[in-house]
């Protein structure tokens, strides 16, 4: 959970951005993973793509308490580990390792703590077999895996990932799910992620829900799912658990949420 006295790595005052945000605000608290949903269309890749620097607002975006466009950008670069999904995933090397190992070759590091923080990353992402392969080659969710790899093999202070689960299935969401719970709480990234799937923040710190480039809702996301009401109206869909724990807590039949559908049997028939 998000501890009071946790510092905001990020924060945004007053978003004016083409006809897709006017006035938003809002902050990203160091070493919590924060989630920004909403319905297709509504800004989620445009206010990633601005709260890593892609694209400058000025005056409005703070990283550390300083504007962000005033930040080298070489200096953004050893800071931020960045995943933006396009349609097409294309890689500059013939092998996995190649395309893995370059962004260390750009960083003055010893060939030892290269070594070692390039095979620690393959094997907590389960890259290891595809190493020698061609990444153009492989499927979709190993090409994601590889982008992963690339954007934290130099250890971010801040991790910005985009839509990264859309076409997973529920065993790969929760494989990745595994891996940002361990990027965050042992190697303290703070990680910023969008999502249309709102099952996929549930155990994020924190959950901004847009709707016509305004911040309709945020909050931690237990307590912002139960806004069942705004949330439809929105065009997003409840998580089936906690859509039924919503009801039966409206019908006094159990007393708090419950993720577990055993565990939901259990409370129902005591």
């Amino acid at each position: 959970m998000v501890a009071m006295d946790k510092k905001n790595i990020i924060s945004v005052k007053n978003l004016k951005y083409k006809n897709i945000f006017d006035g938003l605000d809002l902050s990203i608290k160091q070493n919590t993973i924060t989630a920004i949903s909403g319905s297709n269309n509504c800004g989620k890749t445009t206010l990633i793509k601005i709260l890593s620097g892609l694209i400058t607002v000025k005056d409005t975006v703070k990283f550390n308490d300083l504007y962000l466009e005033s930040i080298n950008k070489n200096k953004l670069f050893y800071d931020e580990g960045i995943v933006i999904l396009n349609e097409k995933i294309d890689f500059l090397f013939d092998t996995v390792k190649e395309e893995i190992l370059f962004v260390l070759d750009n960083i003055n590091i010893s060939d030892e703590k290269k070594k070692e923080r390039y095979n620690f990353i393959i094997k907590l992402l389960n890259l290891t077999k595809y190493e020698k392969l061609n990444p153009n080659e492989l499927n979709r969710n190993i090409k994601i895996k590889v982008l992963l790899a690339i954007a934290v093999i130099h250890k971010p202070h801040v991790l910005f990932i985009d839509d990264l689960c859309t076409m997973m299935s529920k065993a790969e969401r929760h494989e990745m799910e595994n891996i940002l719970n361990y990027l965050n709480s042992v190697e303290k990234m703070t990680i910023v992620m969008t999502t249309n799937n709102l099952e996929e923040t549930i155990n994020c710190d924190y959950l901004y829900i847009l709707d016509k480039g305004k911040i309709a809702l945020e909050g931690k996301p237990l307590d912002i799912l139960k806004e069942d009401n705004i949330i439809n109206k929105i065009g997003l869909k409840i998580p089936f658990m906690i859509d039924l724990s919503v009801k039966l807590q409206d019908y006094d039949l159990i007393s708090e949420m419950t993720l577990d559908m055993n565990g939901m049997v259990n409370k129902l028939w005591k």
